[in-house]
């Protein structure tokens, strides 16, 4: 099979198709991207034959649709807001697609072309990484085994980088964008706005995360879970973040930024010429001494609280899923969980697994056991504790 990885050249992306690059099935690996030079170097660090370097512009729809045809599946790692033009590539090349999440808003929109993708007799998985992903899974499978669900509560814990790095783990522009908008979080049966940040709690991850303090942020698990389980009356669903892998002070340090409008995408001029606040802030930091990692144990857990009955019986359901580094691909555990899913499933649909047709989001179409199992097999541990009360009877 041919899959094609939009934005290949990305952090997340040549993780990607390094994945891919790994497959018994995967017959060749297009690592796509604008920046030519950088997918060459990807290629070439891959070492495989199977991958080849090709440019695009996903904004380029005749490039785009050309590209794509004839692959098995398509993964999308470009910038979250431009995930409506690829689906429609992909309308129009009849191919399979898959991408990392449209931070809520995004990923709504891209709900609305569920009749199309239906007629067309193609799927779309929506936000397949870690989170959302792994943790929409989780949410699945919590749904599988609870006859009701009260709440499904999800918590992103890493550990940080040992100084005050500014070094992204993921896209600038996603980030960014996480520390600026406002959160939707699912409370008694409604979708509500939340501040960037709010609602501050300790949370007991995995060692060595350990007990940290964690926030909200927007996220498309919200625009999808609380829908996925509408039938098991479920009455809230929140996604909260350990300050996207930064230190806290790192992330005052953003902040303070974004507070004087340096993450902003409005046009200002400057002596003549406009620019864009956020380009200028990326330009910079892009060769600033402080995105210079010191260090980090590159521990991940993903953590999905649900509370519900289960024969009767109220009891609390923890999924967890855990990585330390690949150190063969010389990685930490949180990029091998956003990369390894829809590597992982692309290769499914591309085998003809995955029958369903439409746009879904993960918990809807990713078979849990078999989904923790191919994530086992790069390093990760998947558990489950169920609580319930003392002397109940339940099995």
């Amino acid at each position: 099979m041919r899959i094609v990885v939009l934005g290949g050249a990305g952090i997340i992306g040549r993780v990607i198709a390094r994945d891919l690059c790994e497959g018994e099935s995967v017959r060749r690996v297009v690592v796509a991207d604008l920046d030519l030079e950088g997918a060459r170097r990807v290629v070439a660090e891959l070492g495989s034959p199977k991958a080849e370097a090709v440019y695009c512009d996903v904004t380029d729809r005749p490039a785009l649709v050309q590209l794509l045809s004839g692959a098995a599946a398509v993964v999308n790692s470009v910038q979250y807001d431009l995930n409506v033009e690829v689906m429609q590539a992909c309308l129009e090349a009849q191919v399979p697609y898959l991408d990392l999440g449209g931070l809520f808003h995004v990923t709504r929109k891209q709900l609305l072309l569920d009749s199309a993708f239906r007629e067309a007799g193609l799927l779309a998985v929506l936000g397949l990484g870690s989170c959302p992903g792994i943790a929409n899974v989780h949410a699945g499978y919590v749904g599988g085994e609870l006859d009701t669900v009260e709440h499904i509560r999800i918590y992103n814990g890493a550990t940080p980088d040992e100084g005050d790095s500014l070094a992204w783990a993921y896209s600038l522009q996603t980030i960014l964008d996480e520390i600026t908008m406002n959160p939707v979080i699912f409370r008694d049966g409604r979708f509500l706005e939340m501040e960037p940040m709010s609602e501050m709690e300790l949370f007991p991850f995995r060692e060595p995360i350990g007990l940290a303090r964690v926030h909200h942020s927007i996220h498309s698990e919200m625009a999808t879970i609380p829908l996925s389980l509408a039938d098991k009356g479920i009455r809230e669903c929140f996604f909260k973040i350990t300050f996207w892998g930064y230190s806290e002070r790192a992330v005052e340090k953003l902040r303070l930024l974004a507070e004087l409008g340096m993450a902003g995408t409005t046009p200002v001029e400057v002596k003549g010429g406009r620019v864009r606040p956020r380009d200028v802030l990326m330009a910079v930091l892009a060769r600033s001494r402080a995105t210079q990692r010191k260090g980090s144990l590159g521990f991940k857990d993903i953590a999905t609280l649900a509370r519900g009955t289960r024969e009767g019986i109220e009891v609390e359901m923890r999924v967890d899923t855990t990585c330390w580094p690949h150190r063969r691909w010389g990685i930490g555990g949180g990029t091998v969980l956003v990369a390894a899913p829809p590597s992982v499933v692309a290769q499914w649909i591309g085998a003809g697994r995955i029958r369903q047709v439409g746009v879904l989001p993960p918990e809807r179409v990713v078979e849990p056991l078999p989904f923790f199992r191919e994530l086992e097999r790069r390093g990760a541990q998947t558990t489950v504790t169920l609580t319930r009360p003392l002397g109940s009877t339940g099995s």
